[in-house]
């Protein structure tokens, strides 16, 4: 079975006047360089040579440069672009993080406790600016909700198996066949759900959030302690309908500024964004290995993708015998971003502005064999469908 990741590759969003005497030209052009007076011009990672140079999957793993790496990413209407110098290098690619202090957050903690009464943090509560762009480092505390699964088999910490949402203080939602069929066979048992991650390659995680290192409280490993996939999946079918199962972990965790849960549709046949949002750890080409191919990414990224008419879905994919449900829904079909091998089960979101929340809205499940061809979008299953399934399992 073909599993799918993240390619959180760069491509615009929106067609931008190239007039000089429009602001956002001005915005384009003299965008501001970490530890240098001069401006550059916002450009495709792709585009400049500059950031190619420092961009390695290795490097980035120092909190230093990818502090500095993150401080480039242009803003607005430069949707997944960097800051390129135009002198050709960077030069002095680097942040001091050591003589930070460190930004001190509060908990999560409900002023109604102070009165004997238990209330839950809210769901899909975002501590985060409500700005997505595309293909772009996700903030330290963006979508803290993101689970990674870990295999048995797992030879190095950047190589997690498939990605999940946290849904309560016990419960994962995934694909269905991140638990079951042959990815049991190829990556082993499911050994932990991790919780609280950012950067694979520290522990804890930090950046620079202006003049203080912003730093997480670590990740949690917990162990399942029941694995439930949903009774009408088939881990052999072409058209993987029903891909979704839950996992309820061994202890509950707690909730942080760093992990917290997203909500649920309302119910069955709700309301559903035209403009989803996706993050990961999957294969991308933000990041170089030297070689020009693309690399798991040891950093959350994130990008966004359109909803694609489900019927018009159902008609590029039928040439393949693949027969869509309403339990499967479609997002993408645009050049450059989309799903792609190697992490399924990762959330597609949409903020909910009337409950002024993040509601998961899919789970990443196949797609197109190209990843990030025009017009071929990936397939998600469809949580509208599977609300009251959830409920019951996890007890919600």
């Amino acid at each position: 079975m073909r599993s799918l990741i993240f390619r959180l590759v760069i491509s615009a969003l929106f067609v931008i006047g190239t007039q000089q005497s429009s602001p956002i030209w001005d915005v384009l052009v003299n965008c501001p360089i970490p530890n240098e007076s001069d401006l550059g011009d916002c450009e495709y990672p792709a585009d400049c040579p500059a950031f190619q140079e420092i961009n390695d999957v290795n490097s980035i793993g120092n909190i230093s440069r990818l502090s500095f790496v993150s401080q480039l990413q242009c803003s607005g209407l430069a949707d997944g672009k960097v800051c390129c110098p135009r002198r050709g290098t960077y030069l002095n690619p680097w942040i001091n993080v050591t003589s930070l202090p460190k930004k001190v957050r509060a908990k999560p903690v409900s002023v109604s406790k102070r009165i004997g009464v238990r209330v839950e943090v809210p769901c899909g509560e975002p501590d985060f600016q409500l700005q997505v762009n595309s293909g772009e480092i996700a903030k330290i505390d963006d979508f803290p909700w993101m689970a990674l699964l870990i295999y048995e088999k797992a030879v190095n910490p950047i190589s997690p198996g498939c990605g999940g949402a946290l849904i309560s203080k016990s419960f994962v939602v995934t694909a269905a066949h991140c638990l079951t069929g042959p990815i049991i066979q190829k990556k082993g048992a499911l050994k932990f759900v991790r919780v609280g991650e950012y950067d694979l390659f520290n522990n804890p995680d930090c950046v620079v959030d202006g003049q203080y290192a912003d730093c997480t409280d670590g990740v949690i490993d917990e162990r399942p302690k029941r694995i439930i996939v949903h009774p009408d999946y088939k881990a052999d079918s072409v058209s993987q309908h029903h891909d979704i199962g839950l996992i309820e972990l061994e202890r509950p965790v707690e909730f942080t500024a760093f992990i917290r849960h997203i909500c649920l549709p309302d119910a069955a046949g709700g309301k559903v964004g035209k403009k989803f949002s996706v993050c990961g750890w999957g294969r991308t080409d933000f990041f170089s290995d030297g070689k020009g191919g693309s690399v798991p990414s040891p950093i959350k990224l994130k990008t966004s993708l359109p909803y694609f008419d489900h019927g018009k879905c159902s008609e590029i994919y039928q040439p393949q015998m693949l027969q869509l449900i309403q339990g499967q829904m479609c997002a993408g079909g645009r050049n450059a971003r989309d799903t792609c091998s190697g992490d399924s089960g990762s959330p597609l979101m949409f903020f909910d502005t009337k409950r002024a929340a993040w509601i998961l809205a899919g789970l990443v499940s196949m797609g197109p064999q190209n990843c990030g061809t025009v017009g071929k979008p990936g397939i998600y299953t469809n949580m509208n469908e599977y609300v009251q399934w959830i409920k019951t399992n996890a007890h919600l």
